[in-house]
């Protein structure tokens, strides 16, 4: 067994990563492992840090989002290099973002990703040496105590923050060059209804004909794609919050101050920390959720709804036509009407949703669960990063004359 040293800050908006993290580490506890929480803004954190030398044989650290990750000794030398402790960071945003986290080299980091489109961007432009997607999985049931179906309040929740449209584009038109803010909007028109893995060729293309000739994976390719991504998860969002608002909807989140809904079966609850929403989803008919763009697995929110035995209600793509066919009635695609059928589906015949989120689960449950995902992490960190992984880099050179065939007697 290990230590795991989980890094996490105490700021993060609703605490979420914490809050992710902590059922993590609880995972890693009951599969025997023995978890340090360590908040990196304590006063205590460079103390705490220093008492796993002792233990660095045995110790691997794990953070979110790139958190924990840059963390120097005051001769500016990374401290999991010095201490010899490898660490995996599990990246949840685009690599777009931050790039500059998903590039540092290091024998003692190692990149994760829970969404594979992310992982493969990494791969195609960023050009890591190694990378790894790592499904965030469906927490152990337990974190939700799930109530029976009979006695859910029969609202569905949407635990989304809105960012409005306008305001981004105006925040575009007065920071970027015109000639760049034309190119990112001819590239937003041509993105819509499809996912990241799409996004580089898109660029590429409507920035030619913008004589603009990019190389991928640059500060300036990414300037343009962080914005293409927000700006069309942000057009999504609002769109189908527009067609939730006319049925019995929970919006948990920031951003919808100006959604009207008076005289309507839905409320605006505002937002609440991560625990909150965690320990509320169970009692929920459905959950909605939007993928970040993404093809190739699912938004943790479909994998907690899916704990709580909450029918999630989500935006179908490839993993769930693959994974998640007894949802597909409940799921829906790029346009309105579509959402708008999926939630009618499931409150017109409750029974029916919660017969096929069972069944999924009974499926997905615990190939796809959230104590797979550690097993696989503590794996790769403890057996490739670090010390345990310099046998394998370079990899041995083959015997002398193997490939030299025997010399026949004369």
């Amino acid at each position: 067994m290990s230590v795991i040293c989980v890094l996490y800050s105490s700021n993060t908006t609703y605490d979420s990563l914490r809050g992710i993290l902590a059922m993590a580490a609880a995972e890693f506890d009951r599969l025997g492992h023995e978890v340090q929480m360590l908040d990196l803004l304590s006063p205590q954190l460079p103390a705490r840090l220093n008492a796993l030398l002792p233990r660095r044989a045995e110790t691997m650290a794990l953070g979110f989002s790139g958190i924990g990750l840059e963390i120097h000794t005051p001769e500016k030398k990374l401290f999991w290099d010095l201490a010899q402790i490898p660490v995996f960071t599990w990246f949840c945003d685009h690599p777009c973002y931050f790039a500059r986290r998903h590039r540092l080299e290091s024998r003692y980091v190692t990149a994760g990703y829970v969404f594979p489109d992310h992982a493969a961007f990494n791969r195609d432009y960023l050009r890591s040496s190694a990378v790894f997607a790592t499904h965030i999985g469906i927490p152990d049931p337990g974190f939700f105590g799930g109530l029976p179906p009979r006695q859910r309040n029969g609202r569905l929740i949407f635990a989304k923050s809105s960012w409005k449209p306008q305001e981004l584009e105006r925040g575009y038109r007065a920071t970027m060059p015109p000639k760049l803010f034309a190119l990112l909007f001819d590239a937003i028109a041509a993105a819509k209804g499809k996912t990241c893995g799409a996004f580089p060729e898109i660029i590429l293309a409507t920035a030619a004909e913008h004589l603009v000739y990019l190389t991928p994976g640059s500060d300036l390719f990414n300037a343009i794609l962080t914005r293409l991504d927000n700006y069309t998860r942000a057009v999504r969002t609002r769109e189908v919050g527009a067609v939730l608002a006319d049925y019995p909807v929970d919006f948990i989140g920031g951003g919808w101050d100006d959604l009207d809904v008076t005289g309507r079966r839905a409320r605006v609850l505002g937002a609440v920390t991560f625990d909150t929403m965690r320990e509320q989803l169970g009692s929920y008919l459905a959950a909605v959720s939007l993928n970040p763009n993404v093809d190739l697995s699912m938004h943790d929110r479909v994998f907690f709804a899916l704990g709580a035995g909450t029918v999630p209600v989500f935006d179908a793509n490839r993993f769930s036509a693959e994974h998640m066919r007894h949802l597909a009635r409940f799921s829906f695609g790029q346009d309105t009407e579509s959402v708008a059928t999926a939630v009618e589906a499931v409150l017109a015949d409750p029974a029916a949703a919660q017969a096929a989120t069972a069944t999924t689960f009974g499926e997905l449950y615990p190939r796809f669960s959230m104590r797979r995902a550690v097993q696989d992490i503590h794996e790769i960190t403890m057996t490739i990063s670090g010390a345990a992984g310099e046998g394998l880099f370079p990899a041995s050179p083959a015997p002398p004359n193997v490939w030299t065939p025997p010399k026949q007697a004369a």
